[in-house]
């Protein structure tokens, strides 16, 4: 191994002695064509020398939004636009509010620099001391509420297997990303958009189940790769019951033809 090694960074210094020989050779025989390269190349190395001096890319504005709490600890007016590190500063910026998805930095030409903040938006909550919003990638924000919230859909299940949720964080639960994969499949169901899912139950994988209609109705369904021919039976047996309506306690759709049973 270490003699391959060897022979590798060897064998560079012909080939860089070759390139460099290719390129003199071209040089030679195209003396216009590498005079105007290298007038290029000079002129735009005088301009980025010119642009890292002059006062007009200096930073004159920092904008942020009104209702952002995010602050600049060190001072940029006056820094060079042109040359300040970006990246730098955002993660710096990202580090005061773990919770934002992203803290873009922009720069404005010629002397504006503006920060935007990208927050996180919740698709659903989870209970977990309280409960909380949780964003599509699992990360639960860390504003919690004694009472769920009734715009966003429950996500329950993740006690029985031992979940770990934490506020304020990423989290790769398995049955917390099963349930977020199921949850968009739920809600892009014709059928299911004029009634009202309230909550999504992953407790078990096999059986997973969401209740509709406020939480009167119970969905059974299988697993997740069933997932999707159980919900063109669900569609079916919705289009049956809006036919001769009546209240209905659980539909189970693991079987062709599916289980409805009324409410009691």
């Amino acid at each position: 191994m270490a003699a391959r090694r060897r022979r590798r960074v060897i064998g560079l210094i012909p080939g860089f002695g070759r390139a460099c020989w290719a390129a003199g050779r071209w040089a030679f025989r195209h003396p216009g064509s590498f005079l105007l390269i290298a007038g290029l190349s000079a002129g735009v190395w005088r301009l980025w020398g010119f642009a890292q001096r002059t006062d007009a890319f200096r930073i004159a504005r920092v904008e942020l939004p009104a209702e952002s709490s995010l602050h600049v600890r060190r001072p940029l007016i006056g820094e060079n636009l042109l040359t300040l590190d970006l990246g730098a500063l955002a993660r710096e910026l990202k580090h005061q509010q773990p919770w934002l998805k992203e803290v873009r930095v922009v720069r404005r030409l010629p002397d504006t620099l503006t920060i935007e903040p990208m927050t996180r938006v919740p698709v659903a909550q989870v209970r977990i001391s309280q409960w909380y919003p949780v964003d599509k990638d699992g990360f639960i924000l860390p504003e919690g509420s004694v009472e769920p919230a009734e715009t966003l859909v429950r996500l329950v299940g993740f006690e029985r297997g031992g979940s770990r949720l934490g506020a304020g964080k990423e989290n790769d639960d398995e049955r917390l990303q099963l349930a977020l994969r199921v949850l968009p499949a739920l809600q892009r169901t014709g059928s299911l958009m004029a009634r009202r899912l309230t909550e999504v139950d992953v407790s078990d994988p096999q059986l997973i189940r969401f209740f509709i209609d406020g939480g009167a109705t119970e969905v059974r369904c299988g697993s997740e790769a069933e997932l999707g021919a159980h919900l063109a039976r669900l569609e079916a047996a919705l289009k049956a019951i809006d036919r001769h309506p009546f209240e209905v306690g659980y539909i189970d759709v693991r079987f062709q033809e599916p289980v409805i049973h009324p409410r009691t």
